[in-house]
């Protein structure tokens, strides 16, 4: 099985500051909508009007990246667990999995999974 990714702490590190950062992005960016909905007593001037138009203008590409990297999400989590499933059975014994692969010429962003 030439080419397994063979670092499953990396995969399992990105796919949790992912989901960090998706959690976090959602979450801060509909307080902001809130605050500049309160704002509307308040501040009313253009600028107020500039500001909603830029948060309207950017909420659908927001809510596609987050949709787009759920799938992402539970891609990974499913590589990772398949491939711990190979190094818990053995199955990936001698296989590249599990250790590195330095000194054989690849590069590990061109390694997919088969």
């Amino acid at each position: 099985m030439a080419g397994v990714i063979n670092d499953i702490e990396a995969l399992a590190e990105f796919r949790a500051h992912l989901m960090r950062f998706n959690h976090d992005l959602a979450e801060n960016f509909a307080t902001i909508q809130g605050y500049w909905r309160e704002l509307g007593e308040v501040w009313r001037d253009d600028m107020y009007r500039l500001f909603g138009e830029a948060l309207e203008e950017v909420t659908p590409g927001i809510t596609q990246y987050l949709s787009a990297t759920e799938g992402h999400e539970a891609h990974l989590a499913a590589l990772i667990e398949r491939l711990r499933g190979y190094l818990e059975t053995g199955a990936g014994a001698g296989l590249g999995v599990g250790r590195s692969e330095t000194g054989r010429g690849t590069d590990r962003r061109d390694q997919h999974p088969r």
